[in-house]
């Protein structure tokens, strides 16, 4: 095996890694593992072993599962254990990084901090200045992730010194990215719009997908922070979708929870919290406990100004304990704070203001920071309700100052109310009338703002509608060449899979082409030379014999083909992709195209089918064989119809494909999805009898289950399954 095929396979590697491909990178590098083992090719071992050990902690930290990090641990100790051994030394700050890449998603900061620092110095003391921005940025990231952002700060600007025009592209977009990342998190936006502009063209150059991802989210918050609200959305919805493509959970669970923000910010509540909710639900696993005591924060946030001030205070609780558990002081103030202004709708004023005494004490301690304001209004609404009056328009008033400090306009305009309320209670009319008027003001223009974001929300809607539809409209406009591009891929993937499985398949697949039908040709030819050479001699009896022959041969050769076919089901990986069961109808019904015109076959389908996550090339055989047995088994002056529909529960689709043919005799309904079965004679249907043993094979491959229900003379139902996970 030369040394080229397996740095081609190791380059192959590197781009589906860029690409974020990573079940296509993990084989590569494999196969460039296997093979520098068996020809103890050393240099290709230690590559393969390190990227192997990228590729794992990546996974790990898309999927958020632990797991992957020991097996990627592995392969970086391996690739170490092999560069201090041959003294390979040009590895040193890639191993270095790997590891403190492995440390800090599993959160041993220590180990990563030490790791990071190594290939810094090694990139220091070698002078090898891409090396040097590398480990800038990753030690940087690091002092982002412990909240130590001047130091981040400091990090990222070093590097960005460094850059020139020689420095490759990738490398610009990192700096470029964790320089925006250091701004945003320290509030400092001004910025922010032009070095991720700049990223996010290089990183669509350079085909990198997640620097692409970090662009567009830099860019949203950006947007987020003007209230550029239309533009924010439009970044975060492509991002969504570029992360879900790559199977970027984490990812997805960011760009999800910043959208519902927006849709807050918009007072589209309902929008806000199913996409909050979904998070919770469905990316528990992905999400650190300071994203969720925020999320849990927000959604409280939301159901109080919803009106339903009970769920507010569960949803402030469960953030609340969660805060406690991992010492989020900033949040626990907040929480505190929220949930007491939720009592207190309640009119539940003793315990209100117990949380909001503890809350200020620890707004005592942490300084003026957010949340502050709602709680000092908060106690001048509970002393006002307890007629404490002083107390209360001391407490408001402080609150109106900070709401104006922090640009809360909510909570300022609550406070004036009760500075009014307060003002007409001690029969000061004409306070209370000042204060009144100062309220009514500041609501209109705040009613007024809120009917313009609200519009702007309709916009948002009808613009992601309009979108819809082009794609919809383009889809339909290509959709024949789509379909034969399709196809043209399919059989590319095909040659692709017959040339990775595995030996057995080979020599059966050789046998059945070769040793096999090298003796049916011969069987053949012959006898046709027989039947010219001697048919002066041959009788009317004898005749048919040959014809026998030929068929024979005929159905073997078919008979041979159909066993390949039926062998070579599931031998190969496979590549689940979200699939569309309507465009594999669209493409079975192409396929039959000549046997649907020729009977004269009507498909009905009584709505469009699901989406579904599956193998659509798998589910393309799947339809066509089961409608190509419809169409086969119809019954004699009868136009053929066949139904195909949908059902769904909590775990699997259920698709039916119910025809108007002959039916089968119950007590022969099992034997039909065994190979080789046949319930008729050849004369009367064509085939092989593999058929539907191949739908059943099919069906299973994909985890799901196949059944029929048919009666004699009324038709059968086919029926399979497809699970949801």
């Amino acid at each position: 095996m030369s040394a080229e095929k397996i740095h081609n396979l190791l380059n192959r590697s590197d781009d589906e890694f860029l690409k974020r491909n990573l079940k296509m990178a993990l084989k590569n590098a494999r196969k460039a593992l296997e093979l520098s083992e068996q020809d103890s090719y050393t240099k290709g071992i230690l590559q393969s072993n390190l990227l192997l050990g990228k590729i794992y902690t990546t996974t790990g930290r898309f999927q958020a599962e632990q797991g992957h990090y020991p097996t990627a641990l592995n392969y970086i100790n391996r690739a170490d254990e092999l560069s201090q051994n041959l003294s390979q030394n040009g590895h040193t700050i890639e191993i270095c990084l790997a590891y403190g890449d492995v440390y800090q998603n599993q959160l041993i900061l220590d180990k990563a901090a030490s790791s990071y620092q190594r290939a810094l110095d090694y990139g220091r003391n070698q002078a090898g200045e891409q090396g040097v921005i590398r480990s800038l940025c990753a030690l940087s990231n690091h002092y982002v992730l412990k909240k130590k952002l001047d130091k981040a700060f400091e990090l990222v600007s070093e590097a960005l010194e460094l850059l020139n025009d020689d420095t490759p592209a990738s490398l610009k977009v990192a700096v470029y990215n964790q320089l925006c990342q250091v701004y945003i998190k320290k509030q400092e936006y001004a910025n922010v719009l032009d070095y991720s502009n700049t990223a996010l063209k290089l990183s669509r150059e350079t085909g990198e997908i997640e620097k692409e991802l970090i662009a567009l989210n830099n860019i949203a918050v950006y947007h987020g922070t003007r209230a550029n609200y239309k533009t924010a959305m439009e970044h975060l919805l492509e991002a969504l979708e570029k992360s879900k493509s790559i199977n970027f959970r984490y990812n997805t669970s960011q760009s999800l929870i910043n959208i519902a923000t927006i849709y807050a910010s918009l007072y589209n509540y309902q929008e806000a919290i199913n996409r909050y909710e979904t998070v919770l639900a469905s990316y528990d696993n992905v999400m650190d406990d300071y994203t969720k005591v925020i999320v849990l924060n927000n959604l409280g946030n939301i159901y109080y100004q919803s009106d339903d001030p009970q769920k507010a205070i569960d949803s402030f609780e469960i953030a609340y304990q969660m805060a406690k558990k991992i010492a989020y002081k900033e949040m626990i103030a907040h929480c505190l704070a929220q949930r007491s202004r939720a009592k207190a709708a309640l009119r539940d004023f003793n315990s209100a203001l117990v949380d909001a005494e503890i809350a200020q004490d620890l707004f005592s301690e942490l300084g003026d920071i957010n949340g502050k304001q709602i709680n000092l209004i908060n106690f001048g609404n509970i002393y006002f309700h307890k007629k404490a009056y002083d107390e209360a328009i001391k407490l408001t008033s402080l609150g109106i100052v900070a709401a104006k400090r922090m640009k809360d306009e909510e909570s300022e305009i609550r406070g004036y109310q009760i500075l009014a309320k307060i003002y007409q209670e001690t029969e000061d009319f004409q306070r209370a009338l000042d204060y009144q008027l100062i309220y009514s003001k500041a609501q209109e223009r705040f009613a007024k703002e809120q009917r313009s974001r609200q519009v702007l929300d309709m916009e948002i809607q009808f613009a992601i509608r309009e979108k819809q539809k082009e794609i919809e409209q383009l889809t339909k406009e290509n959709e024949y060449q789509a379909l034969l591009l399709e196809q043209s891929d399919q059989i590319a993937n095909q040659n692709v899979q017959l040339l990775q499985v595995n030996e057995e398949l080979r020599q059966f697949a050789y046998v059945a082409s070769h040793d096999l039908k090298e003796p049916l040709r011969m069987i053949g030819s012959y006898t046709q030379l027989i039947h010219r050479k001697f048919e002066k001699y041959i009788d009317e009896q004898s005749a048919p014999f040959f014809e026998y022959v030929s068929e024979g041969v005929i159905r073997m050769n078919n008979l041979l083909d159909a066993l390949l076919k039926y062998a070579t089901i599931g031998k190969t990986e496979l590549e689940i992709e979200t699939v569309n069961l309507q465009d594999v109808l669209d493409i079975s019904k192409i396929n039959l195209q000549v046997s649907i015109e020729e009977t004269d076959t009507e498909i009905i389908v009584d709505e469009p089918l699901p989406i579904v996550r599956s193998v659509q090339s798998l589910l393309i055989q799947l339809f066509q064989n089961l409608l190509s047995n419809a169409i086969k088994f119809r019954k004699d002056g009868c136009k053929p119809q066949i139904h195909v529909y949908a059902k769904e529960d909590s775990e699997y689709f259920k698709i039916f494909i119910k025809d108007n043919g002959i039916g089968i005799d119950p007590e022969f309904q099992e034997r039909i999805f065994v190979i080789f079965q046949r319930l008729h004679t050849r004369n009367q249907y064509e085939g092989t009898g593999i058929g539907l043993a191949v739908c059943q094979k099919i069906v299973q491959r994909l985890g799901g289950t196949i059944n029929v229900n048919a009666q004699l003379g009324e038709g059968a139902t086919f029926s399979f399954t497809i699970p949801k996970r």
